[in-house]
This record gives C-alpha cells, structure tokens and sequence, in this order.
C-alpha cells in the first residue's frame, strides 16, 4: 500500500497575507488551504463530503505559531512509521492513500484536551488530519490516528466495496467499525491511553451496554452520531460508543483468541450474536 502525505501548511502563508491584506477569511481559506487537496482527497467517495472540510482558522496568530512548530515536524520519520502500519493490515486493494495534514482549531478544547490535539477522518480510502502543535505531547497520537482511520479505510473497502449489500447500516455495525478501529490503534501504540476510551468505569460502561445500547443494536439507520459521540441530556457520555464499541470487541476477542487483524472479515451481527450466545 502506497502512502502519500502532504503538509498544508505550505499554503498558509498564502492564506495569512490574503486575510492580513484585509479579504474575507472564508474565501481565502477555500482557495488556499482546501482547494489544492480536496478533489485528491475525496477521489473515491461516491457522494460530496464537503461537511468534513476543515474549518477557518481566523486568529492570525495562533495560525502562525501552529506553522512555526510544524515546519519542525519530522515528516520522513511519520512517513516510514505510516508505512509501518500500513503493512500490517491485510489490503485488497492497490490504490495509494493519501493523508494530507491540516491545522486544527486552537480553540477547540474538546480536541484540546480530551483527544490530545488530533483529529482525523477518513474519506474512502484518503484521510485527512488535523493536529494542533500548541497542545503538549501531541506528536505520538497523529500515527495513533492514521492506524484508526486507516483501518476505517481497508474495513470499509471489504464491507462497503466488496461486500456491499451485506450491512444494513445498524447500530451495531457502527460500534464494530470504531471499536476494531481503536483495537487496531491501540495495538501499533500500546504505550498510549485514549481518553475516549478510558474514560468510563467498568461498571458504566456495563449500565450503559444494558440500558442505552443493546436494545438498539440491530436498528438499522440508527442515530450514530449520538450514540458515539454521546449526548449528556440522552443520558449518554461522551463518545461512550468508542468506549463501548472497544469494549466490546475486545470481549469478542479475548472469547474467541484472535487477533484484531483477523476479524475484519467477520460480520458485526454475527460478532454479537456470539457474544450474546456466551452471556446466556
């Protein structure tokens, strides 16, 4: 598997003296932020994904001290340990991935503090990141987020490319996507704890497996977004999905003794329907 990255930051400067000169930071950073890597970005979707662009960076400053710490991002080493993950993931298909890193917002402080700066998503089979280098220690999580969204990538080809037909877009195909995901990351960077993951007590995570999500799991066309991301008044934290997605798919696991690579190719639903079978 080929990996591409590029640095967006190169045309920041572009974007700073347009807005410095006065021009509406919207246009400019759509010109020249965006406009150079999107289509390459989303070569493969099969619908517009224009809602995961970065957003505008508009404090000047603080864009300014983000590119003088990333030019100091060593970039042949990220490289060789993208290479590393890449190989270590069972790949059907030949197309190369391209990463493209994008700066995040300062002012987010849930990134900030519970996602250690970096953020990714991926855009069938290419990815995009955004790291904030004013956060502390961020440096180890942009691999840790390429490992989860790379799996995303060669999961998706298998069940949405080759398989496609075969899911029926249910809640627990969502908390299996994730959870493997995590697994996966997890496994390149054991040295590292994911709040998102770590952050709920056993026995939450049980109340909230009972209560909140297996009476849900084989809805299909369910609200994902909230029961990943959570939603404190539905009674859900935040991101417990990741949480209990990782949960779960270590049970599976440590029940059936294989590796998370191996898995990849087994069906959600028959994945709890042998969890389920193990409870009674």
């Amino acid at each position: 598997m080929k990996i591409e990255i590029q640095n967006a930051f190169r045309e920041i400067q572009h974007y700073l003296d347009r807005v410095q000169a006065g021009q509406a930071p919207e246009i400019c950073w759509e010109e020249e932020v965006i406009a150079p890597y999107w289509a390459k970005l989303c070569a493969y979707a099969p619908f517009d994904l224009s809602e995961r662009k970065p957003r505008p960076i508009t404090d000047l400053s603080i864009l300014r001290q983000q590119c003088v710490l990333l030019q100091r991002l060593d970039m042949e080493g990220l490289q060789r340990t993208f290479e590393k993950i890449a190989s270590a993931l069972p790949c059907e298909d030949d197309d190369p991935v391209t990463v493209v890193i994008f700066p995040g917002d300062h002012n987010n402080q849930t990134v900030n503090n519970q996602q250690n700066g970096v953020i990714g998503t991926s855009l069938f089979g290419n990815m995009l990141i955004q790291l904030n280098p004013l956060v502390a220690e961020y440096e180890p999580w942009i691999s840790y987020v390429f490992a989860h969204e790379l799996h995303h990538a060669v999961w998706g080809n298998y069940w949405f490319v080759l398989h496609a037909g075969e899911l029926e877009n249910k809640l627990i195909d969502a908390l299996v996507i994730e959870g493997e995901a995590d697994c996966f990351a997890l496994e390149m960077h054991p040295d590292l704890r994911p709040k998102w993951l770590f952050g709920l007590p056993e026995e939450e995570i049980l109340a909230l497996w009972q209560n909140k999500y297996k009476p849900r799991l084989l809805q299909k066309e369910p609200d994902a977004a909230l029961y990943l991301f959570g939603n404190e008044k539905a009674g859900i934290p935040w991101c417990a999905g990741y949480a209990i997605g990782y949960w779960l798919v270590q049970r599976y696991l440590r029940q059936t003794n294989q590796s998370v690579v191996s898995i990849l190719k087994i069906k959600p639903e028959d994945m709890l329907q042998q969890l389920l079978q193990a409870e009674t």
